[in-house]
């Protein structure tokens, strides 16, 4: 990987960031761009180390951070923790992005959407803003070093189903839907289940809403080309008739540009927050199956214990006190854990969702006032 020399000062500018306890987080993290090179997408990530106020400017591809967060997730006791989610993997080869632009917009589009990095740049800078404000992952040293080493660390061969499910070796319907020892757990259970339900339907939803816009846009750019695609002698009727398809057409085209930007800041604010939560609803239910599976365990070695004769009773003992002890610490830090997810789902609401009202008011506002003017240009035409 290319080096990036760059080291500089520059102000922390972590937006839609949370207030944390504990002198957390140690680094600041802005992830301004994101380039195309190769097969790969390259993040520059801009890094305050708050302590010492220093900054560097550092260059990351996706893969590091899938390493970065299996280090995370198997270097650290999670019993209990409700694990950040892992950006998805941004579309770098241009025919999968083609063709889900062509599903998006339709086959006989003549627009085609560009690399959607701004989204990507995002996801990632807050995957970095909650891993590095939370009090398990927040001081780890292969955290620090991913932060600090211009180099990338090397990587090894992942199997990507360690990432994606960390509830793989518990995701069974005995065990899913077992009921718990603590009426606590099965409400937030309860709970779990049903908004991993409701805000992915909500985004899905909300997805295809953000697709018609696009749809809308480029209709209206294809009738504004269409308008001013007439040619015809320089007769005064056929002037006038100009004219006015050219006003028209001006005013599809503003159109054309107010859903643009209405989908595209619906994405980088609702949608963002919509996608973000879906993701992070399957890590709160993997929290709930790991303290479930720990729980079966419990109580598999408690009645071991019972069973034990003499000679084994002593490893039976042990085998219970460590099955005890993993319990009891999945559910105390699951309480906690619990709390902290819905300050954090609560506070990114009323963040991203009011950043999205205020922008579609405005871009509405800026738009009604164009359509205006091409009326009033319409109007002064003598037919």
């Amino acid at each position: 990987m290319e080096e990036e020399d760059v080291t500089s000062q520059f102000p922390a500018q972590n937006s839609h960031s949370e207030n944390h306890d504990g002198g957390l987080p140690l680094f600041q993290v802005v992830v301004p761009e994101a380039v195309k090179r190769a097969e790969n997408v390259m993040f520059t990530l801009q890094v305050t180390i708050v302590a010492e106020e220093k900054g560097l400017v550092l260059l990351r591809q996706y893969e590091d951070f899938e390493w970065l967060h299996h280090n995370l997730v198997t270097n650290n006791d999670i019993r209990g923790i409700i694990v950040p989610p892992l950006p998805v993997k941004p579309l770098s080869d241009p025919k999968s992005a083609e063709s889900l632009s062509k599903k998006q917009m339709g086959d006989n589009t003549r627009i085609m959407r560009g690399d959607q990095f701004e989204h990507d740049c995002l996801s990632v800078q807050k995957y970095l803003e909650l891993v590095l404000s939370h009090p398990t992952f927040g001081r780890d040293k292969m955290l620090s070093s991913f932060l600090t080493e211009q180099e990338a660390p090397v990587r090894a061969r992942l199997n990507k189903g360690l990432i994606t499910r960390l509830s793989s070796v518990i995701d069974t319907a005995r065990k899913s839907n077992r009921k718990d020892v603590d009426e606590y757990y099965n409400t937030k259970r309860y709970f779990a289940t049903e908004y991993s339900k409701a805000i992915k339907e909500a985004s899905l939803n909300y997805n295809k809403l953000l697709v018609a816009q696009w749809r809308l846009s480029s209709s209206y750019s294809t009738v504004a080309t269409e308008l001013t695609s007439c040619t015809a002698d320089r007769d005064e009727e056929l002037v006038k008739l100009n004219r006015v398809l050219k006003a028209l057409s001006d005013g599809c085209e503003d159109e054309a540009t107010c859903y643009e930007l209405k989908s595209a800041k619906g994405e980088t604010t609702a949608g963002f927050f919509l996608d973000l939560f879906a993701r992070y609803s399957d890590s709160l239910k993997d929290m709930h199956f790991r303290r479930v599976n720990d729980l079966i365990e419990y109580e598999a070695a408690e009645k071991a214990l019972e069973k034990a004769k003499p000679p084994k009773r002593q490893a039976a003992e042990e085998a219970f006190e460590t099955a005890k002890s993993n319990f009891e610490r999945a559910s105390e830090n699951g309480k906690t854990e619990l709390n902290r997810f819905t300050q954090i789902r609560l506070a990114s609401s009323a963040s991203f969702l009011s950043e999205y009202a205020e922008l579609q008011v405005k871009i509405s506002q800026d738009f009604y006032t164009q359509l205006l003017h091409s009326r009033r240009a319409l109007d002064k035409i003598h037919l």
